[in-house]
């Protein structure tokens, strides 16, 4: 299995914990578990895969690559085994089911739930910055960001307040993409504009936060090894070089009862006042619901000797006695029970590492089901002020996202030829925005490599407004709303 990021506390044994015991206990089973390393995990999986020797049950975050497998005989269709069981259909609805089936029709997978995550995403802020620089006052306009990133270099010489993450082949990430944000144009995405679906890469709203990228490189704002910082290096710059904002997911932001490191106070940043003249309209830079499963499933191979008690490993992954004892601990030692309600004795929850590996665990419910015991634990110790300000930042986050709906790229399924275009359609965009904020090509020349870009994969997104048209209805009653745009 996959362990999410969450590696074991030095001296357990995931092959025999309070936590995997529990899901032994409930099958009847001696279940011994490989977990690499998460950064081997890739490597290692599809060296699995290549070899034939699967094990009775596979964890993993590649469906595609699975379910390529499946469809040549490695891996069993699950419905049956789902239809027979109240205990998995009390976190994966026969619609999450519908999501998680494979292009070949099968139901190999059985998914993660996402359905309780925070909704939305947006710009994650040092409020501490905003408060130290701007008075507390949050900027209202790109151009007061901007000025706000001037005052924090010109006080701190050696902060970085913009920089960036490279991940594989996409080049600008997480601290990269707020200007983009803002200007309803992130990398790596597309918009449905009259009925159609087109890259961000070729909006004039795009060049514009490209432009404006180019000036923050210029004026050495923006990091200069932007386009060279992997995520160690992007976390180590984050802790000490004063880097101000990043874009990322809602769920991010729920609070703990971990304490301070730091005096830094992250928070999510509102809504512009006004938006870049450029912008065709609003509706493009509001946040979009989750998708209620995400790319984390539990497969059972068809080489098992015994599929009714692999099944009941996996239906172990969902229950309650499993739940309750990742979220919230031991009673009377982790958590007391006052009025029918859970609080966190110690105000630990999650945060504490001597269990917090136990989240690695959560496959059925969810990572995000860890929302309730962890605001609980914060609420205990955190600052007041500083936690109203974080469940504000994220409740308008939720609302919004209720608001806009789910995003059609979510349900879309592409041919092979077009799927397997995207990396390289990923590489032509990073290459063309880096050589554009660096200067190694003017405004003239990223303007043809736009064109060049319509020639070689505009046929990726005609794809995405196929599939829309195909299946519009259906996509309408699931909470699409961008279709109609």
């Amino acid at each position: 299995m996959n362990n999410s990021g969450i590696a074991y506390t030095d001296g357990v044994d995931p092959s025999n914990n309070p936590f995997i015991n529990i899901i032994k206990d409930y099958a009847n089973v001696d279940l011994e578990m490989e977990v690499p390393n998460y950064a081997d995990f890739k490597t290692k999986f599809n060296l699995m895969l290549s070899s034939g020797n699967l094990p009775d049950l596979v964890h993993t975050v590649y469906p595609d690559e699975t379910n390529l497998r499946a469809d040549e005989g490695a891996f069993l269709d699950l419905k049956a085994f789902y239809d027979k069981s109240p205990l998995i259909q009390k976190y994966i609805t026969p619609q999450m089911m519908e999501m998680a089936k494979s292009s070949s029709g099968h139901y190999y997978r059985i998914p993660m739930s996402w359905a309780t995550a925070p909704q939305g995403d947006g710009v994650m802020v040092r409020y501490d910055l905003v408060v130290k620089y701007n008075g507390g006052k949050w900027p209202e306009t790109v151009e007061e960001w901007i000025e706000l990133l001037r005052k924090i270099k010109k006080a701190e010489p050696d902060s970085l307040p913009m920089t960036n993450r490279v991940v594989n082949e996409i080049a600008i990430s997480y601290s990269g993409v707020p200007i983009f944000y803002w200007y309803g144009a992130k990398p790596y995405s597309y918009r449905i504009d009259g009925g159609k679906a087109v890259s961000t890469f070729t909006l004039p709203e795009y060049k514009a936060a490209v432009e404006v990228m180019k000036q923050l490189y210029d004026e050495g704002i923006l990091d200069k090894e932007f386009a060279t910082t992997d995520g160690a290096k992007w976390s180590e710059k984050k802790k000490n070089r004063s880097v101000l904002f990043e874009v990322n997911n809602a769920d991010q932001m729920i609070p703990s009862g971990a304490p301070k490191a730091t005096d830094q106070e992250i928070q999510i940043a509102p809504p512009l006042k006004k938006y870049p003249a450029v912008l065709k309209d609003t509706k493009y830079v509001q946040p979009k619901r989750a998708f209620p499963i995400n790319s984390h499933g539990i497969y059972i191979s068809a080489k098992t000797k015994d599929k009714d008690r692999a099944w009941k490993v996996i239906e172990g992954f969902a229950t309650d006695k499993l739940h309750d004892a990742i979220f919230w601990g031991k009673e009377g030692e982790d958590f007391k029970v006052e009025n029918g309600k859970k609080t966190p004795v110690d105000g630990k929850g999650l945060s504490d590492p001597a269990r917090r590996y136990a989240l690695s665990l959560a496959l059925i419910f969810g990572f995000n089901d860890r929302k309730e015991p962890s605001i609980a634990a914060a609420a205990n110790v955190m600052d007041k002020n500083e936690f109203q300000r974080r469940m504000d930042g994220m409740k308008m986050l939720e609302d919004a996202a209720l608001a806009t709906g789910l995003s059609l790229e979510s349900f879309v399924t592409l041919p092979a030829e077009a799927s397997s275009k995207k990396t390289e359609s990923n590489q032509f965009i990073s290459t063309a925005t880096v050589e554009a904020i660096m200067g190694k090509i003017t405004m003239q020349q990223f303007d043809q490599r736009v064109e060049e870009y319509k020639k070689k994969y505009g046929f990726i997104y005609d794809e995405y407004t196929k599939y829309m048209n195909a299946n519009k209805d259906q996509l309408k009653k699931l909470g699409v709303k961008e279709i109609e745009w």
